[in-house]
């Protein structure tokens, strides 16, 4: 896209993720990888109402402390956020934010106020992806069926061999998923079950829901 192409009637489509564990057995960039393909189906869709942004990768996983990650603080993800989208209301009618890190999603609803309650005409909304996992919390049957379905070489399934799959109360909330499961999966319907008819599932309702949800806001 040129600067000449942007419109004011375009919505802005942007992708946000994450970068950290994600068990033995997927891609640190899990979360990103999810929420780009979403984004890429709704834009296929929508081409001449939407602007597909660059993913944002670097995001909040403190709730991963004590396994690799790589991200930023709160402040400074609310801040980027907050700049990125007062630029974005200059020249595009409203942004949908698809997320697909659960550790994203309580700061996006801040960001989220902060936006429309000083804005009479842009809004920002938030599709978060995860709301559709059910008890695949972080590393579970669902992200691992979604990567299946869209990068099988990506997905290492002999590594779970051995896994427990015991998660201690408190997960997200109160303990980090390092001290809730030594494998850094949280997936409470117990072993994972791959299959990538489910994540063709769940990529499919979370593109159906976007599109709506756009084609009612714009």
């Amino acid at each position: 896209m040129t600067k000449d192409e942007i419109r004011k009637d375009l919505v802005a489509l942007i992708p946000i993720g994450s970068v950290e564990q994600h068990g033995p057995h997927l891609p640190m960039g899990t979360d990103s990888i999810i929420a780009e393909e979403i984004a890429k189906r709704v834009e296929e869709e929508l081409k001449d109402k939407v602007v597909l942004f660059p993913t944002i990768y670097f995001t909040c996983s403190l709730e991963h402390s004590g396994f690799p990650y790589f991200g930023v603080s709160y402040t400074t993800l609310f801040n980027y956020l907050i700049d990125l989208l007062n630029k974005v209301k200059e020249h595009f009618s409203s942004a949908v934010i698809i997320n697909a890190h659960g550790g994203n999603s309580s700061l996006l609803d801040l960001v989220r106020r902060q936006i429309n309650f000083n804005s009479e005409s842009f809004k920002v909304y938030v599709f978060n992806v995860n709301e559709l996992y059910g008890k695949d919390l972080h590393a579970g049957s669902v992200e691992t069926s979604i990567l299946k379905l869209l990068y099988p070489d990506l997905v290492k399934e002999e590594r779970l061999k051995g896994v427990s799959y015991e998660v201690k109360e408190g997960v997200f909330e109160t303990i980090t998923t390092s001290q809730a499961n030594p494998f850094g999966i949280v997936n409470l319907d117990g072993e994972i079950k791959v299959d990538p008819r489910k994540g063709k599932e769940i990529i499919d309702q979370a593109v159906k829901e976007i599109v709506k949800l756009i084609l009612k806001a714009s």
